[in-house]
Order: structure tokens, then sequence, then C-alpha cells
């Protein structure tokens, strides 16, 4: 059966989150949204301001039937023995799914034009309303990548206000971008393939900051012989120092706290024979 709401929040993503916790959406439920109405920051965020609103729906499963007393209960072992197995698949699903979307923006690929007009590709449309909304001097166009993964270059002027701090805008846009895949195109099909949106060349210069920020870091764990708490990353970021750091002797890194809030510790190796894989997510 399919349960539907409608929520509003101050963006798109925020409307959705308020959606998923209405309907009680887990990490892996494939929530489909429809946008009502696209909010307004109005002016400097007081005069004119407006909420998204969105319907979203998922499919549920039936209610299971009231048990008479005389049946049967379940055994309760059993019962406890299934949710961790659920809990287990659920993380590894996540770890796995972090992983790809780490290679795939590690990976060195060829990116070619693409010419989608309205419609036909989803995330490019979500972007381009956006921008259009937003009234900024930007342009968004679309590329294939030999990966089989798509590509979304923002440009212009005024493209930079996108980006946010140290990229959490960007990074909030490609969520969306890829979430926009759900719904289908005039077609009829949707384009379930990865997603990465960048702006003005944003992606590859932090990659540069990050790493030298690794080295800078790692110098300091070195020097005064403890370990190093660097900020919260996403899993992109993380991926980024873990590899920086381990390009360096007498170092090497984990990854501590959950969610939102995990960061990268870089430490100083006892030996040798220390395993050097991290990313224990």
């Amino acid at each position: 059966m399919k349960k539907e709401v409608m929520a509003t929040g101050k963006g798109l993503e925020q409307a959705l989150e308020n959606a998923k916790a209405a309907l009680g959406a887990g990490p892996l439920d494939d929530v489909q949204y429809e946008i009502i109405e696209l909010g307004s920051n109005g002016i400097l965020g007081i005069i004119g301001v407006k909420p998204t609103k969105i319907k979203a729906y998922m499919e549920v499963e039936e209610p299971a039937p009231v048990r008479r007393r005389h049946e049967r209960q379940p055994d309760e072992e059993a019962i406890k023995k299934a949710i961790a197995e659920e809990k287990k698949k659920k993380a590894a699903a996540s770890k796995k799914a972090e992983a790809e979307t780490s290679a795939d923006e590690d990976e060195d690929v060829t990116i070619e034009p693409v010419d989608a007009k309205e419609g036909e590709d989803r995330s490019l449309d979500l972007i381009n309303t956006l921008i259009a909304n937003l009234g900024i001097k930007a342009e968004a166009k679309l590329y294939k990548c030999s990966n089989g993964s798509r590509r979304i270059i923002i440009s212009g002027e005024e493209a930079g206000t996108l980006i946010g701090h140290h990229g959490d805008t960007l990074d909030s846009i490609q969520y969306l971008s890829n979430l926009a895949c759900i719904k289908k195109n005039i077609k009829g099909e949707r384009d379930r393939s990865r997603v990465t949106v960048d702006i003005e060349g944003y992606r590859s210069k932090r990659e540069e900051t990050l790493r030298a920020l690794a080295r800078k870091k790692a110098a300091k764990a070195l020097r005064d012989n403890r370990s190093v708490v660097l900020e919260p990353m996403n899993a992109y970021e993380r991926r980024i120092i873990h590899s920086e750091v381990h390009t360096i002797e007498g170092v090497t890194t984990n990854s501590i706290g959950t969610d939102n809030n995990r960061k990268v510790v870089i430490y100083v190796q006892k030996n040798k024979e220390e395993d050097s894989s991290s990313e224990n997510e």
C-alpha cells in the first residue's frame, strides 16, 4: 500500500527530510515526491519568505492482522535475531553506497557534452529550475561520463553563490539532483546513473586544499607525537585525507563519529605492522 504525506521546509532538502520523518522512512526506503510549490528566501530572509511544499509517498507493507490470544506468539529471540540481521544488512548497504560515491569522485574519467532538452534529464531540470528561481547569472550543462555516470557543471558570473561553506550547498544540490532521478522523464524513463555536480572547478580546488591540510596535520601529529582530529567531513573528503596521509611515513588515519559528524583522526603509528586500513564505516 502507498503511504502519502504533505510536507514543507525552508528549502527542498529540508522539506524532503520532514516528509521522510513523517513517513517513518529509513535510509534505504525509496521515497518519491512531487514539488507542489517551490519556496523563496525572500528579501534578507525576512520579507516574502515562503516555504517549499511537497507531496511525498512510499510503498509500505500492509499491517499484519491482529493475533488472537490463543494463537502462538512468535519467539522473542528469533525476532531479536531478525532485527539484528536487518541492521547489519542496512549498515553494509550504507557502507557500500558510500564507497561507490567516493570511487565515482576519484575515478579518472572522460566526459562528453549532452544536448538534453527540457524534461529529458530530471537532474538537469532541477538545477535549471533552482537557478531560475534564485535569479542568479549562471548556467548548467550536462555531460556523459565514460564510467557510466553523469556530470553537471554550473558556470557563470554568480555560480559561486551555490557552493556554500566548504561546498555544503553544492553537496546538497548534488544530493537533490540524484533524488530527482526517481521521477520519470518525458520519455517515461528513469536515469538512475549517479550525478556529480561541480561549480567552476570547485571540487578539484577543494581536493588540493584538503591534501595540503592532510600534509600539514600529519606533520603536526609527528612533531607533537599525538593524534590530530580534523573537522567533520563527508565521505568523499575523508577519502582524500586518508589517501594523502597514507603517503606519509609514520602516520595513519581512522574515522570516528557517526553520520554528519564523522571525522578523520591522524595518529602516529606505533609499529610498521600496524594496519593502515582506515575507513571503518
